[in-house]
């Protein structure tokens, strides 16, 4: 609505404090004395009209400055109402200092236009000109803090980013939950699951598989559930300690255990723990794993009194065995030397014939007693090693041989890689009596017999001894499996009575050793010994 039509006389002086003539009156005034004024009257609005009589105003030209002032400031007023509302319901979003500087903008600069609409009916220009001047101000600042944050604002990433980022994430989080699941059923396929204690509140947290192993339902509250008194005597205690020592030093422990579960049942377990630190090195959490070990426990228990029972018949067998052997052998040596008191020349032919052959069988008899004896006696009392040479022990038996070697003009070369061994003296001079015995007995006829000895370092750095020749050979195929038989032999000769490679693998083994052959028909033998230093 418009002003009522004012006289002549304000009419006049309305132009008159529209135009010049009141600027230069208030110019005449010092600093001082205008900013005293303007505060002073800062309501007052006698020195201006409305604006509707500072210019020519036509209705239509100043009603549509009015509604779009009005609606200028209706809609700063609306924006400011809507910004705080999202400020207040979303917390996380940043730059909450900026935000409030533009609601205060915003709602100021609605003021400076609804200050110009009223301005046509009350002529507060002074009021006007200082919310006018704290705009500007308020406007400097969120410039200010605009700036400041821009490197922030270009940092953050885009919406794109974003939605990329969260498809990213979903993938890995489906990855996790199938691992989880796989982790899941693993533990619970193997029996074995996660705890933990919370140091500082002392909240536990169990993972199923726990839950399974005491046999207690998944929603049972384990907040006040003391699962060390499910412990039986005497590994409670020493549980107890553990726990103590994990708390008080932060030693971790690994045991096995007995517990009774929520259904009476008793089961081995074994359990570990550690125990973790934040980033000050304060203990923070105890970590660990409980194992159902019933099943193999309770198999190693069978198995160990199986053992302990067969060690006792074992020893048993051995006592047996000494007592027979002695028994035995006394017998034959007496059957021997009863057989040499005995003058076969007042004999008749038929009883000289039959007495003959029992000396023979008791003088077999009393040689096998003689082997049996001395391999049992290399298996239970094996012979300290000490450093020796192969090249010493070589040819100290080589000299046994010397006039076979000779006669049969056998040729033997030496090659040696590795110089010494930890082994006992004696077992080596034997195994190289036996081997070497051999390859001159199961020469070939048909060629110059060689000898090949030789010792290296293996691929797992372990002294291999070979004996190569080039002799009759064995076909392993029919015989490989009793090749270190007692009393095996694999070519007619009256000779060979098969104990030779049978004591040499007993000698081998006794310190640890292995050893293998490789033979042909024809081509000849390769032994390699392999020992264990």
């Amino acid at each position: 609505m418009k002003p009522s039509p004012v006289s002549g006389t304000d009419s006049e002086l309305g132009t008159i404090i529209c135009g010049r003539n009141g600027a230069a009156i208030n110019q005449k005034a010092s600093f001082g004395e205008q900013f005293s004024e303007f505060f002073n009257g800062i309501l007052h609005t006698k020195d201006w009209p409305p604006r509707w009589y500072c210019g020519n105003w036509s209705d239509f030209h100043g009603w549509l400055y009015i509604l779009s002032d009005l609606g200028i400031w209706a809609a700063y007023f609306a924006i400011p109402l809507l910004m705080l509302n999202v400020l207040n319901k979303r917390k996380d979003i940043p730059f909450h200092g900026v935000y409030l500087l533009f609601v205060a903008f915003i709602l100021l600069c609605g003021i400076t236009h609804l200050m110009d609409a009223v301005i046509f009916w009350w002529p507060a220009y002074r009021l006007s000109a200082l919310i006018r001047l704290v705009t500007a101000v308020v406007s400097v600042f969120t410039i200010y803090a605009l700036y400041k944050i821009l490197p922030s604002v270009f940092s953050l990433r885009s919406v794109s980013e974003l939605e990329a980022e969260i498809r990213k994430r979903h993938i890995v989080e489906e990855k996790l939950a199938a691992s989880e699941f796989l982790l899941s059923e693993a533990g619970k396929i193997s029996r074995v699951g996660g705890w933990e204690i919370d140091l500082t509140t002392r909240a536990k947290t169990w993972s199923q598989t726990v839950y399974d192993i005491f046999e207690l339902p998944y929603e049972y509250s384990i907040d006040h559930y003391d699962p060390i008194k499910q412990v039986q005597p005497p590994y409670r205690e020493t549980l107890r300690k553990a726990i103590r020592a994990a708390i008080l030093t932060g030693s971790d422990w690994d045991m096995e255990l007995t517990i009774v579960t929520a259904e009476g049942k008793t089961i081995w377990v074994r359990s570990t723990g550690k125990v973790l630190y934040d980033r000050n090195g304060k203990k923070v959490k105890i970590l660990g794993t409980l194992m159902d070990i019933d099943r193999y426990k309770t198999n190693e228990i069978a198995l160990s009194q199986s053992l302990e029972l067969t060690t006792q018949h074992i020893q048993q067998l051995k006592n047996f065995t000494h007592i027979l052997s002695h028994n035995i052998r006394n017998h034959a040596s007496n059957m021997v030397l009863i057989s040499s008191l005995v003058e076969t020349e007042t004999l008749d032919e038929y009883n000289a014939a039959l007495f003959d052959k029992m000396k023979n069988v008791s003088d077999g008899l009393n040689a096998t007693l003689e082997d049996l004896s001395q391999a049992i006696k290399i298996k239970e009392d094996p012979i300290s090693s000490d450093i020796i040479s192969f090249r010493e022990i070589t040819e100290k038996v080589l000299g046994i041989f010397e006039s076979d070697l000779k006669v049969n003009n056998v040729k033997v070369e030496q090659v040696y890689e590795t110089e010494r061994i930890s082994f006992p003296h004696i077992y080596l001079e034997s195994i190289l009596t036996n081997l070497i015995s051999n390859a001159i007995k199961y020469r070939n006829p048909d060629k110059d017999a060689v000898i090949v000895l030789r010792t290296y370092r293996n691929e797992q750095m372990k002294t291999v001894m070979e004996c190569r020749d080039n002799g009759l050979g064995i076909d392993l195929e029919l015989h490989g499996k009793k090749i270190f038989g007692l009393y095996k032999t694999f070519h007619e000769r009256k000779d060979a009575h098969g104990v030779g490679l049978f004591l040499t693998k007993t000698q081998i083994e006794s310190q640890g050793g292995q050893i293998q052959v490789e033979s042909q028909p024809g081509k000849g033998s390769v032994f390699k010994i392999t020992f264990n230093e």
